[in-house]
């Protein structure tokens, strides 16, 4: 009787050579790792060892599990779903692994992989498999051996023994048709002894010899592909390792569920720089999702109908329901689905986000943008890269913008399968997608069909509710027009104003005013002097009040020189109001002390000088003169703003008068145009279809054009009445539209002033994660190191003392490091249990040294050192430290009791210090922000624990001292009812 018989190439072919590439392979092995109740899946790339490390923390595999499950092909390695649910108490998770063979893919990352699994109540087991074996010509599956053994507690695998092993079963099989083969195993498994597998282990995070549940593979070396699959093929893409792996759980679309497993792939580039390139934030997020220009949300039912909304601009949903005709009455193959869709305008001028958010969407979308599937919640691959249309978005688009308005780049979202559900939509062995049945076929075609309706009814020229998808884009074009035009408003006559202070300042530098009044000082004299030696008294006098009116006129024009107009309607940058206040307060000052006094000098030089002559003539003629002078220039002033109110007035006038004509003609013209289509149209050759869009689209175009010239007229018209026009109210104060719009534009100033303050927090956060990441990175190797120089000294008296010394400095030094770890809140996916006591002694091992200088006791209660809480410890820690610190610094100047007490009382952390207490007047101000009564305070510190407890539901409020005590602060949790 004959029988199949499996050759050991057949592994090859349906791992290494099966896998669509190396992105895929790590992609399956996530996959197991979910299939496998793990919580956590890292992936670590250390380039420098050329080495790859991949570790769960899930069930992981005892001896007999991976002998009969992992090495048994096309069988599934994982356990049976409802008896892993029992054992952990959770629900059941939906098993992603069906054939059996997608751990194979790991030999497309590198050809040989030590095996490590600790499954509950068994021992860790280890093998080393070298995927080249299975390359043998003519040897079959069961002539090869895989080493397999079980560890002991704290002992990690002989690598080398095992590749021994390798060997002797290589050597008795080898063929003269396997030229080379022997060699480059030998060469590999060679590595093993340069390259220990537990140090590569410890630089990705975790221990070969102590790690006590999941499974981890190292790989060694690596395929070169993998570095080449980590570069971004241009400046505007994705690498297509992370175009892979990232989204692999669905979390961007409002609502999803928590992802039963985090993934994370970090690249080490060098000891000191790791990054993390699938971090959560590298994906879309829920706030871009909801912030995107248009959503389509809704079901398919299980005959292909849809029944869900479509927002247009952000605006409320509109119930749409899609009938699918191929249906008739039958249930599709494919099944019902969910879809939840986001979509980006193309132009930034017709988005209704901001420029910023704009660009920042837009450039992820260059890179990750695409429709996605996810199958119970995890990704279903290729789906989702943009280089992969599975819908033939781009291709129909090319066809017909019109009719086709949708762009894979400019949407991303998911759509929702389930195994129980969508059972005929079977993904391809080599994971390429689905394969092509009936299935796939109604699945994309029921999609196509929804975004040709949906374009056709919001988006299209002529669509039954294209209006609202018109109006909006004209609105967000009209409004970015005007935001750009007013920018650029904006711009100059800051610049304008900028120059003139410049001018200001450097005529002050240049001692310009002092001069000038030098000059009007010695034309006084001189006329003066020339007045007094004029023999007619008359003309004497005549001479005096000319000369008196010129100074003053030419004081007047000083201060004029002097004076800069704040430019009306125009909010002002920080920068710029900071100078402004610096131009007032030395303009008053050279006012009061140079201008004033000279006009006194005048009077003073004058009056004396009439005296000499006839006062009463000199009197007379300098009070007619001054009057006349003042008269003159009033009606000058009056008459240069009615000139100029006047020119403003016609040329509104003829531009309103050329604005309505234009808006008549392009009216005419269009409603003209379409009389006359409808005209030279035979309707009765049209069927029942193009009848409809014929006239939707004529209807279309006239209403269009209508709607936006008269909304054009209508704006200038609310402009003109927005004018504010004196004497219409009895208040004395108008209010002008400029004042209103440079009190918008203020507030807009101090928002964004606010955001650059913020920027820097978030710079700040940023780099204490840097910081604590580089100094893992580093005292990670500095603790390898010591460990080797531990032996050396162990044997060499003389280095017993130096490695003594290293030893204490790196314990200190680690022991600072250990500070930060509370402060990590990405260490924390989940609120902490935070007992009293830890609290406590992290405060003691941060002030320690710093309260002993200074003689200042730090205690606790009884209730707080039993206190348990649940709350993130990044939250609350920074905000006990931030008390703390203020309770110290202000205790250091005080000469009373210095005494910090943390305490415990229904639900809230109290802390008190006995100091000089909070400044009457200063108790709400101290939570804003850069409020600081500190030299050099930078006035952040309780206004960021404000809002940080703020974020996370808890509260911090200044109460009423105790008698004898001074600042006493209540942190509220979130369980307190006035929290």
């Amino acid at each position: 009787m004959a029988e199949f018989r499996t050759s050991a190439r057949a592994v090859d072919m349906l791992g290494r050579q099966q896998i669509a590439g190396i992105p895929s392979a790590i992609s399956e092995l996530f996959k197991n790792a979910h299939d496998a109740y793990a919580d956590n899946a890292n992936a670590d790339f250390i380039r420098y060892h050329n080495a790859f490390v991949i570790r769960d923390d899930g069930d992981g595999m005892s001896r007999q599990d991976f002998e009969q499950r992992w090495l048994t092909l096309g069988t599934s390695s994982k356990a049976v779903p409802g008896a892993v649910s029992q054992a952990h108490g959770r629900r059941p998770r939906a098993i992603l692994g069906e054939k059996g063979i997608g751990r194979l893919a790991i030999a497309a990352i590198g050809p040989q992989t030590l095996v490590v699994s600790k499954a509950e109540r068994s021992s860790r087991v280890a093998a080393l498999i070298h995927w080249g074996v299975f390359e043998l010509a003519h040897a079959d599956l069961s002539q090869l051996i895989v080493p397999v053994v079980e560890l002991d507690t704290g002992r990690g695998p002989d690598v080398q023994a095992m590749a021994g092993q390798i060997l002797d079963n290589l050597r008795k099989l080898v063929t003269p048709d396997d030229t080379g083969l022997l060699e480059r195993i030998e060469r590999d498994l060679s590595q093993w002894r340069e390259t220990d597998p537990s140090s590569v282990a410890r630089l990705a995070g975790f221990d070969l010899a102590t790690f006590d549940r999941g499974t981890a593979f190292v790989i060694l070396p690596t395929s070169p592909d993998l570095e080449a699959d980590l570069e971004p093929p241009g400046p505007k893409e994705a690498a297509p390792l992370l175009r892979t792996l990232i989204g692999f759980a669905n979390t961007m679309t409002p609502g999803h569920g928590e992802p039963e497993l985090t993934t994370s792939f970090r690249d080490h580039r060098r000891p000191d720089d790791v990054r993390d390139l699938i971090e959560e934030q590298e994906f879309f997020t829920v706030d871009e999702f909801v912030n995107a220009d248009h959503h389509f949300q809704g079901a398919f039912d299980e005959y292909g109908q849809f029944v869900g909304t479509v927002s247009i601009f952000g605006g409320q949903p509109i119930p749409f329901p899609l009938a699918w005709t191929p249906a008739r009455g039958t249930k599709t193959q494919c099944g019902p689905f969910k879809l939840n869709l986001a979509y980006v305008q193309g132009r930034a001028k017709q988005s209704k986000l901001e420029p910023n958010d704009y660009f920042l969407l837009t450039e992820k979308l260059d890179r990750y943008g695409g429709l996605y599937i996810y199958r119970d919640g995890i990704r279903v691959l290729p789906y989702g890269d943009s280089r992969f249309d599975w819908l033939d978005v781009e291709l129909r688009r090319t066809k017909s913008a019109s009719d086709h308005f949708f762009s894979y780049r400019r949407m991303f979202g998911a759509v929702e399968i389930s195994r129980e559900h969508n059972h005929q939509l079977r993904e391809k062995a080599g994971r390429e997608g689905f394969a092509t049945n009936e299935a796939y076929r109604q699945f994309r075609a029921i999609l196509q069909n929804f975004l040709l309706q949906v374009a056709t009814e919001f988006f299209r020229e002529g669509g039954a509710q294209a209006e609202i998808y018109e109006e909006g884009r004209l609105a967000n074009e009209r409004m970015e027009k005007a935001r750009r035009a007013r920018s650029k408003q904006v711009r100059a006559r800051r610049s304008e104003y900028s120059a003139a202070l410049d001018r200001f300042f450097d005529a002050v530098d240049g001692d310009l005013p002092e001069a000038r009044i030098q000059e009007i000082r010695g034309s006084i004299e001189a006329a003066i002097r020339s007045a007094q030696q004029d023999d007619d008294p008359a003309a004497a006098a005549d001479r005096l009040v000319r000369a008196e009116l010129a100074a003053r006129s030419d004081l007047r024009e000083l201060a004029a020189t002097l004076q800069v107009k704040r430019p009306r309607g125009v909010a002002l940058s920080a920068e710029l109001t900071r100078r402004a206040t610096a131009y007032e307060a030395t303009r008053s000052e050279i006012v009061s002390s140079l201008i004033e006094p000279a006009e006194e000098e005048i009077s003073t030089a004058f009056d004396a000088a009439g005296l000499a002559l006839d006062a009463a003539v000199s009197r007379r003629l300098r009070f007619d003169g001054a009057i006349e002078l003042a008269v003159s220039e009033a009606r000058a002033l009056g008459n240069d703003a009615r000139s100029l109110l006047s020119r403003e007035v016609a040329n509104v006038a003829e531009r309103g008068r050329e604005t309505v004509r234009d808006a008549h003609r392009a009216l005419e013209e269009v409603t003209v145009a379409a009389q006359q289509d409808a005209a030279t149209t035979d309707v009765s050759a049209l069927n029942d279809e193009e009848f409809s869009l014929l006239r939707r689209t004529l209807e279309s175009r006239v209403r269009a054009i209508a709607s936006q010239k008269s909304e054009e007229l209508r704006s200038i018209a609310e402009q003109l009445r927005s004018v504010a026009w004196v004497g219409e109210t009895s208040d004395s104060d108008q209010v002008s539209l400029l004042d209103q719009v440079e009190q918008l534009e203020s507030r807009v100033e101090a928002l964004t002033d606010r955001s650059a303050q913020d920027f820097e927090l978030v710079q700040i956060g940023m780099a204490v994660n840097i910081v604590t990441h580089e100094f893992e990175n580093s005292i990670r190797s500095v603790r390898d190191n010591l460990r080797r120089l531990r032996a050396w000294a162990q044997q060499n008296t003389g280095l017993r003392p130096l490695y003594s010394d290293l030893r204490a400095s790196f314990d200190h030094l680690d022991g600072y490091l250990k500070l930060f770890t509370p402060l990590h809140r990405r260490l924390y996916r989940e609120p902490a249990i935070i007992r009293g006591t830890d609290v406590q002694r992290y405060l003691h091992d941060v002030f320690d040294k710093k309260l002993g200088e200074a003689n200042i006791d730090l205690r606790s209660t009884p209730a707080f050192e039993n206190m348990q809480i649940k709350m993130y410890p990044s939250t609350l820690y920074p905000v006990i430290v931030n008390l703390v610190d203020n309770a110290a610094h202000w205790l250091q100047q005080y000469s009373g009791e210095r005494l910090i007490t943390l305490d415990w009382v229904e639900d809230a952390i109290i802390v008190t210090d006995s100091g000089p207490g909070i400044t009457l007047g200063d108790e709400e101000a101290i939570f804003e922000q850069g409020f600081s009564r500190k030299p050099a305070g930078s006035g952040y510190g309780l206004f960021v624990a404000r809002e940080v407890l703020r974020r996370d539901g808890a509260d911090i409020r200044l109460a009423e001292p105790s008698a004898d005590r001074g600042a006493r602060f209540e942190i509220l949790l979130p369980t307190r009812s006035d929290a």
